[in-house]
């Protein structure tokens, strides 16, 4: 009986694959024959040396931990005001600010397209009086903000309200510290974002990191985002190769405005922490040592800093589940540990209820406190890559390399990035990897605990506190036409005499293709809105003042572009 039972339970947790989720074969085990075809100089060296393979710091988290995020984005500038001033007293070390959806479109809150998705996502973020209620409080010139929007107007416009808060205050800007992602080909790919078509985009993109780059020198402009497209599809590989791709299509395109990888610095990568643990490890290690060997072999960087990749992670919420919901907590775990393992430099880890509804408080600090729990008591981080050496992991990193560039060769082969985000053959990749996803579920390929393996039918599990009052609540008619109300009446209060002039500046700057960012600081210090902002520059090209074309430009803007 005892031996019956044995076999059954041996039988019932059978591995089913013998690939990564990325498709690579692995052999039952590594040995050093596996790996002897790598340099330890060329394909690792020490921590802190290039290529930077094994952390970017000779000490790596002994000398200073990864930075903890994650977005902090209420229906209202008061309540995500309130939320930072708590996550902070917890530990929380890098502000993710975000807006809701219509802002990120490019709209205002009184368009007619945004009234159902108003104030859903995050805050209406519509001018620059928003940003001082909900940053009132918060040390600008010490902390690390991130954006996390989807639109290319969003970079643009809101790090100018940023650095016109500071400005209004008496703050340097260049004390200003953080990055945005700011990744023209994720906008369009995931997001299909209507603020601009690609080629304003592609401009949009480089004036903010050039005007960053020489003002605002410790905040990174760009950071080209493998995040979303992973989680719509791409596998490893993919994300890696398509976040290099951009990164020096958008080093080139600096080039021909004469700033160089130097004068640039450091370039930050945004990616995804999935459950495939060593696959998700041996990712951030390549990284790193791709983007030195492009820095200095394509580039000609001359310094170290400029050969570095920072590496920003945001754990896998497509990974989690409803069904069984505990099990989340497992998962990200696990993520988090890949990311520590792996050396990066933030930390976004997805929150176990996230596949419910709106993160609550209570998981939140759960995991702040796993982060912290890793770090103190497990003492993961004492050492600087210690699984390096590891034959497995080794040989994966080397083996990843090699398919990496493999994909690089066929975008390059396609006429760049670019051209295969217009041409749809992105879209198309994207798709096959999330069907090929699909597929593994169904025919039992891929596990997926408590969801289509290890559960009972009509068993999700045990709902705790933490995960059971979390329901988003959608804002209320009242709440909607309140805000509609506030818009315009913002909107009359403003000084036109002073507004005015600025906005023509924005327009001239747009037609006569010089750089615009300063251009929206200004415009937008004065009250331009996010809805005006993107009108202007789109009016700028000769397109439709609306990018949902349901509205016509406001009188004093349509006096301005006539003048």
């Amino acid at each position: 009986m005892a031996d019956c039972e044995a076999k059954v339970d041996r039988k019932a947790g059978h591995m089913v694959r013998t690939a990564t989720q990325s498709g690579i074969e692995l052999s039952p085990f590594y040995n050093e024959d596996s790996i002897k075809h790598l340099s330890y100089t060329a394909d690792l060296g020490d921590p802190g040396i290039y290529p930077f393979t094994r952390g970017l710091y000779p000490e790596m988290y002994r000398d200073r931990l990864w930075l903890k995020s994650f977005i902090v984005s209420y229906a209202t500038a008061e309540e995500t005001n309130q939320a930072f001033r708590q996550y902070i007293a917890n530990g929380l070390t890098d502000l993710r600010l975000l807006c809701d959806l219509p802002t990120q479109s490019g709209i205002d809150p009184d368009h007619p397209s945004a009234w159902n998705s108003m104030m859903c996502g995050g805050v209406a973020t519509y001018a620059i009086n928003v940003y001082e209620k909900m940053l009132e409080g918060l040390p600008l010139g010490e902390a690390v903000f991130e954006f996390a929007h989807a639109g290319m107007s969003s970079f643009l416009y809101f790090y100018a309200l940023l650095v016109g808060v500071m400005e209004n205050k008496g703050i340097d800007i260049k004390n200003l510290r953080g990055n945005s992602i700011n990744d023209p080909i994720r906008t369009k790919l995931v997001y299909g974002c209507p603020d601009f078509p690609t080629r304003v985009d592609r401009r949009i993109c480089l004036d903010h990191i050039e005007y960053s780059v020489r003002h605002t020198p410790n905040w990174r402009p760009i950071a080209p985002n493998g995040v979303d497209p992973c989680q719509g599809g791409m596998d490893a590989i993919k994300e890696l190769g398509g976040a290099l791709a951009v990164a020096t299509q958008v080093m080139a395109d600096l080039a021909e405005r004469g700033v160089t990888i130097d004068e640039f610095g450091p370039m930050v990568f945004a990616l995804d922490a999935e459950s495939d643990f060593f696959e998700t490890i041996a990712k951030f290690r390549l990284a790193r040592k791709m983007w030195a060997k492009i820095a200095k072999d394509i580039f000609s960087a001359k310094t170290k800093r400029a050969m570095q990749l920072k590496i920003g992670i945001r754990t896998s919420g497509l990974s989690l589940t409803h069904q069984k919901p505990l099990n989340n907590a497992a998962r990200v775990a696990l993520q988090i540990l890949s990311c520590v393992l792996g050396g990066v430099n933030s930390l976004d880890a997805s929150s176990i209820d996230e596949a419910i509804g709106l993160p609550s408080l209570e998981a939140r600090i759960f995991n702040l406190d796993t982060q912290h729990i890793i770090t103190h008591e497990a003492n993961v981080p004492l050492v600087a890559d210690p699984l390096g050496g590891s034959y497995y992991l080794e040989w994966l990193t080397s083996h990843m390399e090699d398919e990496v560039n493999k994909y690089l060769q066929e975008i390059e082969a396609r006429g760049g990035i670019f051209a295969c985000l217009e041409t749809g053959w992105l879209n198309e990749v994207m798709e096959a990897g999330r069907l090929k996803v699909q597929r593994e579920k169904a025919d039992g390929k891929r596990l997926i605990v408590g969801v289509n393996a290890f559960r009972e039918e009509g068993e999700e599990g045990p709902i705790n506190s933490a995960i059971r009052n979390v329901a988003y609540k959608a804002p209320t008619l009242a709440m909607r036409a309140e805000k509609v109300a506030e818009v315009k009446a913002y909107k009359a209060s403003r000084d036109m005499k002073r507004l005015k002039p600025l906005v023509k500046e924005l327009y001239q700057a747009t037609k006569e293709g010089r750089n615009t960012q300063r251009a929206v600081i200004e415009a937008g210090k004065a009250g331009m809105t996010i809805g005006e902002c993107v009108g202007v520059i789109r009016t700028g090209y000769g397109i439709h003042y609306d990018p949902l074309a349901e509205i016509e430009m406001p009188d004093f803007i349509r006096e301005i572009t006539k003048e």
